[in-house]
C-alpha cells in the first residue's frame, strides 16, 4: 500500500494555522472483498499494530482488515507531512488512547462502514473527528434518552419527522449529529466519552452547524462538515476559531 502519485505535492509547502485537511479513504464493506493475502503484514506497521491486529482478526476479519488498512493510510498521510518513512512514524497515546505524534501536526482518524476520515492540521489546538454513516438505530428513543442532555432532546422532539421515519422522534440524521458532535469534542479534549455522554451540550452547534463551546475552562469550536446525505462528519478544535477545512483529493490506494 502506498501513497498514490503527486500526493505529496498536494500538501501545501505551509499551511496555514487555521486550517485543516480532511483526507478520505475507502474501506471494504463486505468479507466477501477480502483475502487471506490482504493480511500480509505491511512493513508500515509496528509490532504492537501487528499484534492488535491478529487479535482483532480472530473475532472480525473485516473489522481487522479496515482497522489496518486505516492505520497504514494514517502512517502514510503523516510521513508526507513529515517527510518521513511511514514505519518511522512514532505514535504516541494519550490517557484515553488517542494516539499523537511528537513534533507533529495534530490529527484525528475515524471511520466507519466503508471510509476512514483523517484531519490534519499544523495548529497548536487538539482536534477531533468523527464520521457516521447514517443508518438506523435500534432502541432509538432509549439512546435519545440515555445520551442525549435535556436541550438536545428538546431541539430532537421539535424538529419535523420525514415521511420516511415511523420512530416519533424523526430523522436519525439529526440524532447522528449529536453522537458524532460529542465524539469529536471528546477527542479535541483527549479524553474519554464514558460517564460524559450527558454532560457534553451539542445543541446550539447542531442548530447553527457550528458554535464556540465550553467545558472545563477549555473553548472548543464544534462545525459539522458535508460529505453526502450517508455520512455525517463533525470536527471540533479547542479554542474560539474556526477552522478553515481544505478537503484533499488523494487517497490511500493498493498500486
Amino acid at each position: 500500500m502506498e501513497l498514490t502519485v503527486g500526493m505529496e505535492s498536494m500538501i501545501p509547502a505551509v499551511q496555514q494555522p487555521d486550517e485543516v485537511h480532511i483526507w478520505i479513504q475507502e474501506l471494504p464493506i463486505s468479507k466477501a472483498q477480502l483475502h487471506e493475502t490482504d493480511f500480509v503484514c505491511s512493513k508500515v506497521l509496528s509490532l504492537d499494530e501487528h499484534t492488535r491486529m491478529e487479535r482483532m482478526k480472530t473475532n472480525s476479519p473485516l473489522g481487522a482488515y479496515c482497522w489496518m488498512q486505516s492505520r497504514i493510510f494514517l502512517r502514510k498521510v503523516l510521513a508526507a507531512y513529515m517527510q518521513s518513512d511511514a514505519r518511522d512514524i512514532a505514535l504516541q497515546y494519550g490517557t484515553a488512547g488517542k494516539p499523537y505524534v511528537l513534533s507533529g501536526p495534530q490529527f484525528s482518524l475515524s471511520h466507519t462502514r466503508g471510509r476512514c476520515i483523517l484531519a490534519v492540521t499544523w495548529n497548536s489546538n487538539p482536534i477531533g473527528i468523527d464520521m457516521e454513516q447514517v443508518r438506523p438505530l435500534l432502541r432509538q428513543e432509549a439512546i435519545v434518552r440515555r445520551f442525549l442532555t435535556e436541550a438536545e432532546r428538546e431541539y430532537f422532539m421539535e424538529e419535523p419527522r420525514s415521511e420516511d421515519e415511523s420512530s416519533p422522534y424523526g430523522s436519525s440524521l439529526l440524532l447522528w449529529k449529536f453522537l458524532t458532535g460529542k465524539e469529536a469534542w471528546i477527542k479535541a479534549a483527549g479524553q474519554s466519552l464514558c460517564g460524559q455522554w450527558r454532560e457534553l451540550d451539542t445543541a446550539l452547534a447542531v442548530r447553527n452547524d457550528q458554535h464556540v463551546l465550553e467545558r472545563n475552562g477549555q473553548n472548543y469550536v464544534l462545525q459539522s462538515l458535508s460529505m453526502g446525505s450517508n455520512y455525517v462528519i463533525s470536527l471540533c478544535a479547542s479554542g474560539k476559531t474556526r477552522l478553515s477545512v481544505r478537503w484533499m483529493n488523494g487517497t490511500v490506494q493498493e498500486v
